[in-house]
């Protein structure tokens, strides 16, 4: 993380921060007004006492403790009425108006409590008790920096200072009051600014835990991601090598039976030759339909002992774009038999070991393959390309795709979903691989399925 992204993420937490003290302070604001307003009607029964008592007539000092209650009531109702105007739901909503709307209640009760101990109390009983609670209950309900904090107390106290003097001529109880008031401002001063960073040092800890979290989230995410990526490697590793493995047995076996049951077939065909000539021709059509199916078991055979993974393969120096031209016509053959169309992208490719028969055979099964799964119009592309390892062969269709059952199954000797299949066309295609210690990768979807056959680059 850049020392710029880091300074930009501070500045946007302090933002943040600073959102939430504000928030808090208006809603806090709006909690005082009604508690403010309320507690008035019982300072108002107070002075409705003290007018039957006769002290309005006494001291007029009462008379006018009445007016600044009306006042504290009538702004507090107000204050608290205009709240639902600046209404905010969330931090992020906050304004200037909002801050300015917290600053001014809080300097106005600074200000009458210090019109009050300054000037009316003074008339009553000398005492400042009324600006004390007054400073009190702003440094522990509200949350200002230190410069707002600074200039509501010291405006107020400079107000409450020019009021004594002007109304308390008892020097001894002006100087007690002078005294009292500049340390309750300071108190207060400290109390505020102490509140404040208690609440800014709680934010900040409670957005650093939520930076924390998230990076440590991505952090697993990102560990969980790899292991995920990981097990189904190694799930996919194992399940080729479970395939390559059942293979390498059928070839084995296919190698061991192959000589003894191709000599009596060979022998059975000879004698349904010489049998067939000394038929009538009537009876010719049995023969000839036992010598095809004898034909097609040798085929069978043929391709069993294809898929044999330690069988001698004859690598030599090829080019993979040469071999799909030479077996082109064969291919574009197929594909006007079956109703299909034919697209070849053939790139610049470089030379690679290759048995160039095995290749031939690996592409011409996953032609058909291929134009087998389209119905008729349907288009067949192969195309090469080279990556910075390998020399890749893709032979695409426009089939239904194959499901995912399917999917995991392919390759595997036998398993075949064509009424007439063998099932060994894909298997001697993974056999092929194999020989050349390559890999087979399939994409599949609704559109059609792509076979990406990959060889390294030979050294």
């Amino acid at each position: 993380m850049g020392v710029l992204q880091l300074q930009q993420i501070t500045e946007c937490h302090e933002n943040a921060i600073e959102g939430i003290m504000v928030y808090d302070n208006f809603n806090r604001t709006r909690k005082l007004a009604m508690v403010l307003f309320l507690l008035n009607f019982v300072l108002l029964f107070i002075d409705y006492s003290n007018r039957t008592k006769g002290l309005w007539n006494s001291n007029d000092g009462y008379f006018d403790l009445f007016y600044s209650h009306v006042i504290l009531g009538s702004v507090s109702l107000v204050i608290f009425l205009f709240s639902y105007k600046l209404t905010v739901s969330t931090a992020s909503e906050i304004t200037l108006s909002h801050k300015l709307y917290v600053i001014l209640y809080s300097f106005f009760i600074l200000c009458l409590t210090a019109v009050v101990s300054g000037l009316i109390d003074q008339e009553i009983h000398g005492q400042i008790t009324v600006y004390i609670m007054g400073c009190i209950i702003i440094a522990v309900m509200f949350s200002y920096n230190h410069k707002v904090t600074a200039l509501l107390y010291g405006l107020s106290c400079a107000a409450f200072m020019m009021l004594l003097t002007v109304s308390q001529k008892d020097p001894d109880i002006r100087q007690g009051n002078y005294i009292n008031a500049f340390s309750i401002v300071v108190i207060s001063y400290f109390i505020s600014s102490l509140l404040y960073k208690l609440k800014q040092q709680d934010l900040r800890y409670k957005y650093y835990l939520e930076d924390l979290v998230t990076e440590r989230t991505k952090e697993l995410q990102t560990v969980n991601d790899l292991l995920s990526q990981e097990i189904l490697e190694r799930k996919r590793s194992e399940m080729e090598m479970l395939k390559l493995d059942r293979l390498n047995m059928i070839g084995e076996m296919a190698a061991s039976i192959s000589h003894e049951v191709r000599n009596p077939m060979t022998t059975v065909k000879g004698f349904l030759q010489l049998l067939r000539k000394k038929q009538e021709s009537k009876d010719r059509e049995y023969f000839d339909l036992m010598i095809e199916e004898l034909d097609r078991a040798n085929t069978i055979l043929t391709e069993f002992l294809s898929i044999r993974g330690n069988k001698p393969t004859f690598l030599e120096w090829h080019n993979i774009n040469d071999i799909v031209t030479s077996t082109l016509p064969l291919i574009q053959a197929d594909a006007q038999t079956n109703d299909k169309l034919l697209t070849v992208e053939l790139n610049d490719l470089p030379d690679i070991k290759l048995d160039i028969q095995e290749i031939r055979q690996l592409l011409l099964n996953l032609v058909r393959n291929g134009f087998e799964a389209m119905a008729p119009g349907g288009q067949l592309k192969i195309r090469t390309f080279t990556t910075n390892s390998e020399v890749a062969l893709v032979v695409s269709d426009e089939g239904s795709g194959i499901e995912q059952c399917i999917l995991e199954k392919l390759g595997t000797p036998f398993f075949t979903t064509k009424e007439q299949g063998t099932g060994l066309g894909l298997a001697v295609c993974y056999g092929i691989v194999l020989h050349h210690n390559g890999r087979i990768s399939i994409e599949t979807s609704s559109q059609g399925s792509a076979f990406y056959v990959y060889f390294k680059l030979s050294n």
